[in-house]
């Protein structure tokens, strides 16, 4: 039996990755106090998306 090293990161099942994305995506807006944060949350989701794709595909 092969036990799992309890200091190695464990890679979340792309499905939750997903359901993560989605909600951040669902709660994305501008914010006139700080207009760049829209911006820099949108690139983050894309690299994060990319990311996920490169993982499955």
């Amino acid at each position: 039996m092969q036990r799992s090293d309890p200091q190695q990161p464990r890679t979340p099942h792309p499905s939750d990755v997903l359901a993560d994305l989605a909600q951040r995506v669902q709660w994305l807006r501008p914010d006139h106090r700080d207009p760049h944060r829209f911006h820099e949350e949108k690139s983050d989701i894309a690299y994060e998306l990319a990311q996920l794709a490169g993982r499955v595909g």
